[in-house]
């Protein structure tokens, strides 16, 4: 199959104040989804997506499901009427919720419905947890990056949430462990979270989230790339296991951006600014766009 369009939507940390006003404003059908979904989660949407300020998005479980039904707002605005043979789709982290509907696994509601859940279990996880982003030498492959990951938090205590770049990784886990580990790393910088994400601190949210995952119903889609593997799906059971394994375990964005290499053009839906930079490594040329207007 040849190369399509890859389409991207943004994590937890990318909200912005306004982030859905483009496309409410733009499109009926957005705005109709968007109340929707505000009456499936019993939570006005539309009011954060437009006025809320980031002290009010930046709660777990509001901004999970204001971010999904965000991105969502703008792929129904201005993604493609149909998508292509060869296009891609890829979330980071809770972005993954967003990629999972627009490529046709998941019913639009259904994902922002599944955001607000997963944003209420992880902000519930017990523990005192943190997060901590740390610049690195470039290795020289994916793999080896991923492996020192892995030696360095094993030698902190901590785990691996993410590998965001040729350059910085995400450790993740106890706030006394991350604490320490800044003051012991160079270029480590302590990040401003409620909780220790996408690390064993998580385990207490996964029964409830798996169950949540299998009674939700998948439908055949096609192009949706797992954050956690940045292997294609080829069945609905591919999906449901990445959002399952995206709860706890590494979020491997340059294994998703490596796969997706020969796809153009490249769109990001929801306020898309952090992502769009960690993609900047991986363009080899391409331009990327945010959806509504605006290149980078």
């Amino acid at each position: 199959m040849s190369a399509g369009a890859l389409h991207l939507f943004p994590g937890q940390g990318s909200q912005a104040k306004g982030m859905g006003r483009r496309a409410l404003e733009h499109s009926p059908q957005a705005r109709r989804f968007v109340e929707e979904a505000s009456r499936a989660v019993d939570l006005d949407l539309e009011e954060l997506c437009l006025h809320a300020s980031l002290a009010e998005l930046t709660p777990t479980q509001v901004q999970q499901p204001a971010l999904t039904a965000a991105a969502l707002a703008d792929w129904i605005a201005f993604g493609p009427p149909t998508a292509g043979p060869g296009d891609r789709f890829a979330g980071h982290s809770i972005g993954a919720l967003a990629a999972a509907a627009a490529s046709g696994y998941l019913d639009l509601v259904e994902a922002v419905r599944l955001a607000r859940l997963r944003g209420r279990l992880m902000s519930q996880a017990p523990g005192r947890g943190s997060m901590l982003a740390v610049i690195s030498s470039r290795s020289e492959s994916q793999e080896a990056q991923l492996a020192w990951a892995r030696t360095l938090s094993e030698q902190q205590g901590l785990d691996v949430a993410a590998v965001n770049g040729p350059t910085q990784i995400v450790l993740s886990g106890d706030l006394d462990r991350v604490e320490e580990a800044a003051r012991a790393l160079p270029h480590a910088t302590v990040l401003r979270v409620s909780h220790g994400f996408h690390s064993r601190l998580m385990e207490p949210a996964q029964p409830e989230w798996t169950a949540a995952l299998e009674r939700t119903g998948f439908a055949d889609g096609s192009g949706y790339v797992g954050c956690t593997t940045g292997v294609t799906a080829g069945s609905p059971q591919d999906v449901r296991r990445d959002l399952r394994e995206g709860l706890r375990h590494t979020v491997r964005w340059p294994f998703v951006l490596t796969a997706t290499a020969d796809c153009t053009p490249i769109t990001v839906y929801g306020p898309g600014r952090t992502i769009a930079r960690l993609q900047r490594p991986y363009l080899s040329g391409r331009t990327i766009r945010l959806a509504g207007g605006g290149g980078r």
